[in-house]
């Protein structure tokens, strides 16, 4: 009986400290927010904003964007400027990502049946507690008016 219960008292540390030693490598997602494009067309003149609100930490945090596409979305890339904000610092960064959606046989690179999910991972940055960010994205295409964006998300993950 009392080698049953040392068994069972092993077992339970180790899979504590398993579970300790990947508890602390998981990143965890401190923000993630989609904006709805109205009526799929997003105008060259519309910005879409983003506001995380103050970080509870320290650390590196790492950018991603969300992007969900309908079928009449008319080309392969799509060519977006960003522009991040941190605060109270007021230091702002400026980038131009291309993401690519269709691959070279024509297949869609997202996930989805009606509509296309795609993730695109854009940078890492270093953030103190406090920090909030104020993130604005425009389309860079060369139609004013581009058609099948349904949703464009951001989304923030410590490290």
């Amino acid at each position: 009986m009392q080698r049953n219960n040392l068994t069972r008292i092993i077992c339970a540390l180790l899979l504590m400290a398993v579970w300790g030693m990947t508890s602390c490598s998981r990143q965890r997602t401190v923000y993630a927010n989609y904006e709805h494009i109205d009526d799929e067309a997003w105008e060259k003149t519309d910005t879409i904003t983003f506001d995380v609100p103050a970080l509870e930490t320290a650390g590196t945090y790492r950018e991603k964007l969300g992007l969900r596409l309908a079928d009449n979305f008319p080309f392969m890339t799509l060519s977006l400027e960003m522009e991040i904000q941190v605060l109270p610092k007021d230091m702002i960064f400026s980038t131009q990502h291309k993401f690519s959606v269709i691959d070279q046989s024509g297949n869609s690179k997202g996930k989805g049946l009606s509509l296309q999910q795609y993730d695109f991972d854009i940078d890492e940055m270093q953030l103190e507690q406090g920090d909030s960010l104020h993130i604005r994205v425009a389309h860079n295409m060369k139609r004013e008016i581009l058609p099948g964006v349904v949703d464009l998300g951001f989304i923030l993950i410590k490290k």
